[in-house]
């Protein structure tokens, strides 16, 4: 095992810092093989067997590859849930969790039954942990991707959370009911040119559909969300988005220009603008704002 953690900490020196490095480590050892991360301490002659070894050598070659470990062993942890994750999903990020306690503190959970849209759901994680803390809120998720909806639809019955999933595309707005207290989404929204100098298990691994808008456009998916908001969220209803650091007041402006109000901008943990809510009350009339 302490030779094991020693070649980990010598070959991903290059591609993680050596706190990360170990935090993967001791993920891997509780998944395979249910061990706290105190092992080493308590044991440090504890042997493996060849094929246990095996396991986290063959783990150890896709993290240098650029295959994050929560692909690796097919799961991530999201605001006390165990998520299915593959590479046709994001991996949730504790950022996002920000977005979910920011939407649910609106609410009581003991009284509260909001109709909550959440567009572009991936994992679903957004919308089982909004149900997860308002168990009386009805919601839906919608992706253009059959393959995150398989996931999304495995999480929720996972954790006997009921969203109902369903494939829609967010440059394609539908419904149209106007049934929706609150539309929430985590839109695509990174430049492409910026793919460089992300981190290399991040741009080699996660899905780019989920990831990046073109450099010339990158407002566009918002603008989209107007739309659906126009569609489908009720007068006064709310629209909560995550959004790029440095694209947070023009997202905020341009919901002002598609008739919301009470435009907030919020900081996530990191002290960078990445949150952005308004108030629906018209529809403007041009999706070309």
């Amino acid at each position: 095992m302490k030779e094991l953690r020693r070649r980990f900490r010598s070959e991903l020196n290059t591609a993680y810092a050596p706190p990360e490095i170990d935090a993967i480590f001791y993920e891997l050892i509780a998944h395979y093989f249910g061990f706290p991360r105190t092992l080493l301490a308590m044991e440090p002659s504890r042997q493996l067997n060849t094929s246990d070894a095996s396991l986290l050598s063959n783990a150890l070659e896709a993290l240098k590859s650029h295959r994050p470990v929560q692909y690796i062993i097919g799961q991530a942890f999201f605001m006390d849930m165990t998520l299915r994750v593959s590479p046709d999903v994001l991996i949730p990020r504790p950022e996002t969790a920000e977005l979910v306690t920011w939407v649910t503190a609106l609410f009581s959970p003991e009284s509260d039954a909001p109709t909550i849209l959440d567009v572009g759901t991936g994992s679903g994680c957004i919308a089982l942990g909004i149900k997860k803390y308002l168990p009386h809120a009805v919601i839906h998720g919608i992706d253009i991707s059959e393959a995150a909806l398989e996931i999304a639809r495995f999480n929720s019955a996972a954790q006997d959370l009921a969203v109902h999933f369903y494939k829609g595309d967010l440059r394609n707005p539908e419904f149209g009911e106007a049934a929706f207290d609150i539309l929430v989404s985590n839109p695509p929204y990174i430049p492409k040119n910026e793919a460089g100098s992300m981190q290399a298990h991040v741009r080699c691994s996660e899905p780019h559909l989920a990831l990046f808008v073109p450099d010339e456009d990158p407002l566009l998916n918002y603008r989209y969300l107007c739309d659906y908001a126009e569609l489908n969220l009720k007068k006064g209803g709310w629209m909560y988005l995550e959004t790029h650091e440095d694209f947070a007041k023009p997202v905020g402006d341009l919901l002002e220009m598609r008739g919301f109000s009470s435009v907030v901008i919020k900081k996530d943990i990191f002290g960078k603008d990445r949150f952005v809510r308004g108030k629906f009350h018209t529809k403007t009339g041009s999706s070309n704002i």
